[in-house]
């Protein structure tokens, strides 16, 4: 009986992560339109995610912020935590999924890249550049798409969330490598500190969660705080560990991809040809800036031998 290589499986954990993430923009536009709130989803995440992760934390240490401190805690909070995440679902109010999952992880990359280069002191490679201009017209054309009501008089507020969202989703990102924060641990700081929103949801927010279906709870809170926060932060962490940074950075390019596949059967939206054209943008500027950096390597080996 033959079994998977541990790169096959690596390769099989990358997929399934992307999938998970292509598909969560799709599943909180799904209960948007299921009559549950932006609140109520941001508030079913962290409930969920914030009792899978507390073990982690409490484990990690709560005196130091699971080893990190407190400072640098709130700021993992603040940068990747509840504050965007309800951002983020009241950008899907306005605008389709596909806009999400594609403009978010394009800011993400841009930015955090950006600032890991600033970081260092180095000059980001000229390719890496081009990579990130033509994800920026991709973002101008799905703009303008919804300017223009191709997608929807409100789209382009939005598209305009999104982007700040990935924004500070990137410097999450940035401050994550910069201090070398563990994966599990990270995902713990940020499912336990999150849960303080948890009462400004119940006081402040009018929440809706008691008058909806246990079926739709459950889906919603598992697919948004376990899949979402835990399998997937697991599965992309052992996938990029086995395949390493260069092979593992060639799979953000396909949550775009899945995200606006999704979304057409499940919710119905298919893309202004325009939009679409800024999809397809934002996928190969991020494959350009992911690959170039391994691209320029094999071709100076290549001249050396």
């Amino acid at each position: 009986m033959s079994t998977l290589s541990p790169r096959m499986l690596a390769l099989i954990a990358m997929a399934t992560a992307v999938s998970i993430y292509g598909g969560q923009f799709v599943s909180v536009r799904f209960g948007l339109a299921s009559n549950l709130s932006a609140y109520d989803i941001a508030a079913l995440r962290f409930i969920f995610a914030g009792a899978v992760m507390l073990p982690f934390f409490i484990r990690a240490g709560v005196a130091d912020c699971a080893g990190l401190g407190w400072g640098k805690g709130i700021a993992l909070v603040l940068t990747g935590g509840f504050p965007l995440t309800v951002l983020s679902n009241i950008g899907l109010i306005y605008s389709p999924a596909a806009h999400a999952s594609a403009i978010q992880p394009g800011m993400v990359a841009v930015t955090a890249t950006t600032l890991a280069y600033l970081g260092m002191g180095a000059r980001i490679p000229g390719g890496v550049l081009l990579g990130f201009a033509v994800v920026l017209s991709g973002l101008a054309a799905i703009a303008i798409a919804g300017s223009t009501g191709a997608e929807g008089a409100s789209t382009l507020a939005g598209d305009l969330i999104f982007v700040v969202a990935g924004l500070g989703w990137g410097v999450f990102t940035w401050l994550c490598g910069r201090w070398q924060v563990p994966s599990v641990v990270g995902a713990s700081i940020v499912s336990v500190l999150s849960m303080v929103y948890l009462p400004v949801y119940l006081l402040v927010l009018n929440p809706g969660l008691s008058a909806a279906p246990w079926s739709a709870i459950v889906f919603h809170g598992v697919n948004q705080g376990i899949m979402n926060v835990a399998i997937g932060l697991l599965l992309w962490t052992y996938g990029t560990r086995t395949l390493g940074v260069a092979t593992a950075a060639r799979f953000p390019p396909m949550i775009p991809v899945l995200g606006t596949l999704i979304g057409i059967p499940v919710l119905g939206e298919i893309p202004s040809p325009l939009a679409a054209t800024g999809v397809v943008a934002i996928v190969l500027g991020l494959l350009i800036a992911a690959t170039w950096p391994s691209m320029v390597r094999r071709l100076a080996k290549f001249r050396n031998d």
